[in-house]
């Protein structure tokens, strides 16, 4: 079934026929005050105890009375597939002798969201915990309806998470890259330079390499299948003359030609206060760093190309940024973790450090663990709560 949302608009300019609401309860009432009374006939209800009633003013009949020549059927109940089932064994169509009223598609989202079922895997960098059920690590989330659990696979400060070929990759940041096999197994797959600070994680399916930003050597790692050690691509000298990493990359995405890895600032100035955050490009043929992609960003993270898009979370005003990298919405605490799965966006909630920096920004700035599920259509979210003991999201994965 797909019905069509038409709108009061678009209904009311299908004149042919008179329109037969079907359910009369308050989505009737709310249908009625939104279309001119002319034109509706009557309501039908499956309920005997209502039929040969009357509901505001209409008469209440049983479906039978429905006309395929005479009637258009406005369903007015959230039991939308088996009325359109029943109307369907009548001869009726779909998109054609019945439609769906419009004030049931906000009752219909909300109803989807707190019914959705998904499972999805997400790092957490919380260091110092070694607990089965809290703390830094690699954790399954299963949701079913009302019921959210959650599971812990790996213990340690884990950050950059990948997919690739139906198995997840991700990075401890003290003991190098990690898969998790389909037995459920932990295999080791590759070495990270001791005191990189490891962070971000993607692969290259055009090259078959993956790549591994690490926040103290102001640089990305380039990895062969294999993992072993390919080049380093540099965001600057600065580091030669100080000493010192400058720059706080973070996260980053390979793909075809070009790596893109998102950082605190792309002068190197951020231990300055200066927070001028950006997506940089690195040429992977040549190595070279190009014009940065998007500047003005404060404390990005999670880079994903999704549905052919680039998208980038903003991390400490919680923007998600996507289409030309507009902030499409914006989420109370600070978003790191990023996936999309059957038409939801999964953004993760980490504890806000840096919440007095928000402050101007924001005007309500959550402390809160958890993920967001954001609905892009209808701009209508729901939040999946953690155990404050998680602390911190760095990425989310959906195998599916």
């Amino acid at each position: 079934m797909a019905l069509n949302k038409k709108n009061f608009q678009e209904l009311s300019e299908l004149t042919e026929r008179k329109f037969v609401l079907f359910g009369s309860g308050n989505i009737a009432g709310k249908t009625l005050r939104n279309l001119p009374k002319e034109t509706v006939e009557f309501v039908v209800d499956n309920s005997t105890s209502l039929q040969g009633t009357s509901y505001k003013g209409l008469p209440v009949r049983e479906p039978g009375a429905i006309c395929k020549d005479s009637h258009i059927v406005l369903i007015c109940s959230t039991a939308v597939s088996a009325i359109s089932q029943q109307l369907e064994s009548m001869g009726l169509g779909e998109n054609c002798d019945y439609y769906m009223s419009p004030t049931i598609n906000d009752l219909l989202a909300i109803d989807k969201l707190e019914n959705i079922s998904s499972d999805f895997y997400f790092t957490s960098g919380t260091s110092g915990e070694k607990s089965d059920q809290y703390g830094g690590g690699l954790y399954h989330c299963s949701i079913s309806g009302g019921e959210v659990s959650l599971k812990k696979i790996y213990s340690g400060p884990c950050y950059g998470a990948t997919k690739v070929n139906g198995t997840v990759y991700f990075i401890d940041t003290d003991a190098g890259v990690f898969s998790l096999a389909m037995s459920g197994d932990i295999i080791k797959c590759g070495e990270i330079p001791k005191g990189a600070r490891a962070h971000g994680l993607s692969h290259n399916s055009d090259n078959d390499r993956f790549y591994v930003t690490c926040s103290y050597l102001d640089g990305v790692l380039e990895y062969s299948s294999d993992f072993d050690l390919l080049r380093t691509f540099r965001l600057s000298n600065k580091i030669d003359r100080t000493d010192e990493p400058m720059h706080h990359c973070n996260d980053n995405y390979a793909i075809g030609g070009s790596l893109y890895v998102s950082m605190f600032s792309s002068t190197g100035n951020w231990k300055l206060d200066k927070f001028d955050g950006c997506v940089a490009e690195f040429d992977l043929h040549t190595g070279e760093r190009l014009p940065d992609v998007e500047v003005g960003l404060y404390m990005p993270h999670n880079i994903q190309i999704i549905n052919g898009s680039m998208h980038i979370l903003d991390s400490l005003p919680g923007h998600l940024r996507y289409g030309n990298l507009q902030i499409q919405s914006t989420f109370p605490a600070f978003s790191r973790g990023l996936d999309y799965h059957d038409g939801y966006y999964y953004v993760g909630q980490s504890k806000n450090r840096n919440y007095s920096r928000v402050i101007g920004l924001s005007n309500n700035v959550s402390i809160d663990c958890g993920v967001v599920i954001w609905d892009p259509s209808l701009k209508v979210s729901r939040f999946l709560q953690f155990p404050n003991a998680i602390g911190e999201i760095h990425s989310i994965v959906f195998l599916a």
